[in-house]
């Protein structure tokens, strides 16, 4: 009977070793280590005594997409259902969205209307780009950067402003070192087999594909835009581990890090820990890369260096609560391009989106600024340190209050202050070539190694758990 290693115990290493428990007569044992003294990595939720909660990392999932899917068909695996919390296509929270520009919220068009006239930020009405698209030039390039690709297909207005914004919101980033293959791989395949996103769109509509569980077809036939769960998104990591430890066969070690990893003889891996050695038959990494690389023995350069070459981003994650309901507008949020602030990527309105969450004594206020990210050097001291938690929860307080047009003398009941460091991987220009060159090396040296998390094949909760998936299946297949 195989042994398996799970290194890293956040959303792809419990959702790894959840999938290989399912897999007794192949595995004999599986062994998760986990550096921290919790599992479940950036998800985390924070309840407080008034039943208020603050999301420190991921606060949602959508519904589509094959992961999107996925994770739906594992929430009702955990027996999780009865407490989603869902945002319907038709409510504030999924219809209305909003650009901090020029110094005043911008609401996005949810509608034909939006669509058809002048609304601000934008000079012309986003009609305009859409008819355009279908005529747009090719660029059969092997890569593009999201902000060349979106700028040729829909426009170099649209992408300076509304692109810029989002993947400061998705990905903490400059959408012009961004690759468009690798962060969206769906939209970019649209233009290499239709020629136009909007006709690959079109034709995508007409396919039917059959729900795989219940609550798939409940997300579809009630129009769910995204959902949470009644305790927070922290609760689905945690059923994660109950569920893959409720067998004898998976056993979660927290506050014990891998300290190394070598090959072992027949080609196995020897994994290193606090006490003891394993020989392990496969090993799942789920940690940063970069950190993975730290691991390997010097011999393994090349490897090493591969690891190292994927970066990444650190953010600010402020969470704000203020007495009453001070919001000016329902809604998401909103997101500001860099051009309007380079350290201040965004505000959520988290009370407006799932409301469950708020105190249960009273009316009140949640919101989360999400600050630095690809400008964390624009928050640096003189002295080149990163601030400390009183200015940045200061820089949070003043972005909220002037962009939302809260009361001077308003103050917060509660704010946290998070640094969550080199929490989202870069896919730079070239990233996928960079995994080809990862598996290539990994092959040839022989080690019986698997790469799942965030740092690869997508930075969503959806991937995450979506590719533990499919490299545990991957892995009981070798056995």
């Amino acid at each position: 009977m195989a042994t398996v290693v799970v290194v890293g115990g956040g959303v792809s290493g419990l959702a790894a070793a959840y999938y290989l428990q399912k897999s007794a007569s192949k595995i004999g044992k599986i062994v998760l280590l986990e550096g921290a003294k919790r599992t479940g990595g950036w998800m985390q939720s924070v309840q407080h005594d008034d039943g208020s909660i603050f999301e420190l990392g991921p606060r949602s999932l959508r519904p589509v997409g094959k992961g999107g899917k996925n994770s739906l068909h594992l929430a009702e695996e955990l027996g999780l259902t009865k407490d989603i919390l869902v945002v319907h296509r038709s409510d504030a929270a999924a219809k209305k969205r909003y650009l901090f520009v020029g110094g005043q919220l911008c609401a996005l068009p949810s509608s034909l209307g939006g669509v058809v006239k002048t609304i601000p930020p934008f000079s012309r009405p986003l009609m305009m780009n859409f008819l355009g698209e279908p005529f747009a030039k090719r660029n059969s390039a092997p890569d593009e950067s999201i902000h060349s690709f979106i700028g040729r297909r829909l426009g170099t207005e649209f992408a300076d402003i509304a692109v810029d914004a989002m993947c400061r919101g998705i990905f903490a980033n400059d959408c012009r070192q961004l690759s468009m293959r690798s962060c969206f791989p769906d939209i970019f395949n649209l233009e290499r087999q239709h020629g136009s996103l909007i006709v690959g769109m079109l034709r995508a509509r007409g396919a039917k594909v059959d729900a795989a569980s219940e609550l798939e077809k409940r997300a579809t036939s009630e129009k769910w835009a995204s959902w949470s769960l009644k305790h927070g998104l922290q609760q689905m990591s945690d059923a994660m581990e109950t569920a893959a430890t409720s067998t004898t066969l998976c056993e979660v070690r927290k506050d014990s890090p891998c300290l190394a990893l070598a090959p072992a003889l027949n080609g196995r891996i020897k994994v290193k820990t606090k006490g003891e050695e394993i020989i392990a038959d496969h090993v799942m990494s789920a940690i940063y890369s970069k950190d993975l690389a730290s691991l390997l023995p010097a011999e393994m350069s090349s490897l090493q260096a591969a690891l190292q070459s994927i970066p990444s981003v650190s953010v600010f994650v402020v969470n704000l609560e203020y007495p009453g309901q001070q919001l000016p507008v329902e809604g998401f949020g909103h997101l500001l391009p860099s051009s309007e602030s380079p350290h201040v990527l965004g505000i959520v309105y988290d009370s407006c989106t799932f409301p469950d969450h708020n105190r249960h004594d009273g009316p009140s206020t949640r919101l989360t600024v999400m600050l630095g990210g690809g400008w964390m050097d624009k928050m640096m001291t003189d002295k080149g340190e990163l601030p400390d938690e009183v200015t940045v929860a200061a820089i949070a307080k003043k972005a909220a209050s002037t962009q939302l047009g809260f009361p001077h003398d308003l103050q917060p009941s509660k704010v946290n202050v998070v640094y969550q460091k080199e929490c989202i991987p870069e896919y730079t220009l070239g990233h996928a070539d960079k995994l080809s060159h990862l598996e290539s090396l990994i092959k040839s040296s022989g080690l019986p190694l698997h790469l799942i998390g965030s740092s690869y094949k997508g930075v969503s909760v959806n991937d995450c758990i979506n590719n533990a998936r499919i490299e545990a299946e991957n892995v009981v297949h070798q056995l």
